[in-house]
């Protein structure tokens, strides 16, 4: 019992005739029967996003009800695959007739389990006041309309908002109107406004936020703002990395959920973790990446592949499969600074086969009991979703948008999709009706909403409303949200703060951020001269060299001679990358051994290699087993630094999967300069 800080006899919604003990612990809430059976069950707080207090639409209703908000991981019956999923459970407070004293108890409640997700220390003696509550959170939201298959807007409504509700998240969304804009924006933001900038988009846009944040004078402060990752392009590497590296299912799962769910305990617990950043070096720029530098076999796939972007993640296998039968060489020399005492192929072996054991290991643990019903029989998970629930009201920043795309479903679909009765027997529609349909303003919603968005007050609600057509009308709510004031209903209009714009789809043909590209590019036909304009040197569109960032202090100027300890190679290549993190793409686990702060880059090449060489290891990267890999001329080696001299006339250089320009470059990485919202990786 000493570890108990909350303890009350409740009861559990719909249920309300069986009394639980439902114990708060630091840990995890649990709650079993005062009478009969015990059954315990238990909700993990590392599982939990949020929690609200709700009150019954019914006007007798004296009793007081708080929700929480977990998201646990589940093993699917057919894969064995382990997936998270949401299960809202509500518990009803009803001590006294009085809804004001239930409230309070409930709000107790609510302040506790909080306070225990943002990582508070609280006891059983604590005085529970809303005081001990941090400000809410506020995020930056970026989202590029036309990356990947231009499905970022969408994604963000429908399956982020509502769990950043439930989280209690305020936040700004900036739509993208061209390429650099996020660049731009970075470059002149005020940071110490934000709790952090979240990319929905591919890696293209996170590219620009980082190197927005390095042009800036302060630039040593303005990269410590964490960025937040939501896959929304074809290129998620860096969403990718970071849910592998914290063991999250992601690949074979619902990827935009994990990494939501990664967002939003990141950000409720104030969690960020420190990421390297890698400085290059060509001929008339320095720009800094976050990803991977590649030469040859696959960049060529990268920007060969844009014509596919369609396609989504499978363009990359399209792009592979044409590279394949057109495998190039490419000669040059390859110079590195090795890191003394790690042996870089033994180190990606060895962490690939503890990959190995412990996907064994997940799959062999049993699937998790469904809940028990109060008659002892299973309880299908559905029961405890939040259809008939409500979530509270998230604060806002900013305007938000009024003329966004049509799509196929409302952000209200998970709530009210599935519906089942609040009593077994009892029509849902017919039970809906025994409860009161209002707004806290007595204002109709559609009048309501129209009025707040024409302020620039939208709240979460009013998106809700919105996208509700005149001959849909959504599932009544059963609880309506504790609002503490009426101003917690609208957004803080700040001018100096950015301002969402919209971006209408005329503007399809023009230069977009991020992961998208002028046009469609063929590495066949394109000019791939030094002087080609499709080389971009963002962030530099100005020309100017970068004048911020860290001393590249293991670099000679460009064309100088490197200093004792540098190894070098001279070939034909087919394969060159500098990789920074695990993976390089959905599916692609290229480097198996890297974390985002290890301090130093895994360096991959291959020369002289054939299709069926090159074949072996593209299907080991997709595996995830690229240590297995073990050909003649290719290697993997821990490095602080190169220097890349192509000796071909044409050629393609990424970084980050940005073309750069071509030629002679060099790279160091720089230790932990950037954070990334996510919390500390699992030990290998």
């Amino acid at each position: 019992m000493s570890d108990v800080i909350l303890q009350d006899d409740l009861t559990v919604f719909p249920h309300n005739k069986t009394a639980y003990r439902v114990q708060l612990t630091r840990g995890y809430l649990q709650y079993a029967r005062t009478q009969g059976k015990p059954r315990e069950r238990r909700v993990l707080l590392s599982d939990v996003v949020g929690c609200h207090c709700l009150r019954g639409r019914h006007a007798s209703d004296s009793a007081a009800y708080f929700c929480i908000y977990a998201y646990p991981l589940r093993k699917k019956v057919i894969s064995g695959d382990w997936t998270r999923h949401r299960v809202c459970t509500t518990f009803r407070v009803r001590t006294t007739d009085d809804h004001a004293e239930n409230h309070t108890r409930a709000e107790q409640w609510r302040i506790a389990i909080k306070c225990l997700l943002a990582g508070q220390s609280i006891g059983p003696q604590t005085d529970l006041e809303a005081s001990l509550l941090p400000p809410s959170p506020r995020l930056l939201i970026l989202i590029n309309p036309f990356g990947g298959q231009g499905k970022a807007q969408q994604i963000f409504r429908e399956r982020v908002v509502s769990m950043l509700g439930e989280a209690d998240i305020s936040f700004n969304m900036v739509v993208t109107e061209r390429s650099g804009h996020a660049h731009d924006l970075m470059r002149d933001l005020d940071v110490s406004e934000w709790n952090g900038v979240v990319v929905v988009s591919g890696d293209g846009l996170i590219y620009e936020v980082i190197n927005g944040l390095m042009d800036r004078p302060d630039w040593e402060e303005a990269i410590k703002m964490p960025i937040g990752l939501i896959p929304g392009g074809t290129g998620n590497a860096l969403c990718c990395s970071v849910n592998y590296l914290l063991d999250e299912p992601f690949e074979s799962a619902d990827q935009v959920l994990h990494s939501t769910f990664v967002l939003c305990k990141s950000v409720v617990s104030g969690s960020s973790y420190p990421m390297d950043l890698v400085s290059v070096q060509t001929q008339s720029s320095r720009i800094f990446s976050f990803l991977h530098i590649s030469w040859g076999f696959i960049s060529d796939i990268d920007i060969g592949s844009e014509k596919y972007r369609y396609l989504g993640d499978a363009r990359f296998i399209v792009g592979l499969m044409q590279r394949l039968f057109d495998l190039r060489k490419y000669p040059g020399h390859v110079s590195y600074l090795p890191v003394k005492g790690v042996d870089g192929r033994a180190l990606v072996h060895q962490i690939t086969e503890k990959r190995k054991q412990r996907e064994k290991l997940k799959q062999s643990l049993p699937h998790p009991r469904s809940l028990s019903k109060q008659n002892g029989e299973r309880e299908d998970l559905r029961s405890m979703r939040p259809a008939q629930f409500t979530r509270s009201v998230s604060m806002m920043e900013g305007s938000l948008p009024r003329n966004l795309p049509p799509r196929s479903a409302s952000v209200s679909q998970s709530f009210y999709s599935n519906m089942e009765p609040l009593t077994p027997g009892v029509d849902a529609a017919k039970e809906a009706a025994l409860f009161n349909e209002q707004t806290d303003s007595g204002v109709p919603t559609s009048e309501r909403m129209e009025e707040n968005m024409a302020n620039g007050h939208a709240t979460v609600d009013d998106i809700q409303a919105s996208d509700w057509t005149e001959d849909e009308t959504p599932a009544s709510e059963v609880f309506s949200p504790y609002v503490d004031s009426p101003n917690a209903l609208v957004s803080n209009t700040n001018s100096h703060r950015p301002q969402q714009h919209n971006h209408s789809n005329n503007s399809a043909t023009n230069s977009q951020s991020g992961d998208s590209m002028d046009s469609a590019i063929d590495v066949s036909a394109m000019d791939l001269s030094t002087d080609s304009p499709t080389q971009a040197t963002l962030p530099n569109p100005d020309g100017q060299t970068r004048r911020h960032g860290p001393a590249d202090t293991l670099l000679p100027p460009l064309g100088h001679p490197l200093p004792d300890g540098w190894v070098t190679i001279e070939g034909n290549f087919n394969l060159v990358m500098g990789l920074n993190v695990p993976h390089i793409s959905t599916g692609f686990n290229m480097s198996p051994a890297s974390n985002l702060d290890d301090g130093m880059m895994f360096l991959m090449y291959a020369m002289n290699t054939t299709r069926s060489e090159m074949s072996n290891i593209s299907l080991k990267a997709s595996q995830g087993r690229i240590g297995e890999v073990d050909q003649p001329g290719t290697d993997v080696v821990a490095v602080h630094a190169f220097r890349l001299e192509p000796r071909a006339e044409k050629g393609l250089i990424t970084a980050d999967g940005e073309v750069i320009e071509y030629g002679p470059l060099q790279a160091q990485v720089h230790h932990a300069l950037a954070r990334v919202l996510m919390w500390k990786p699992i030990e290998m």
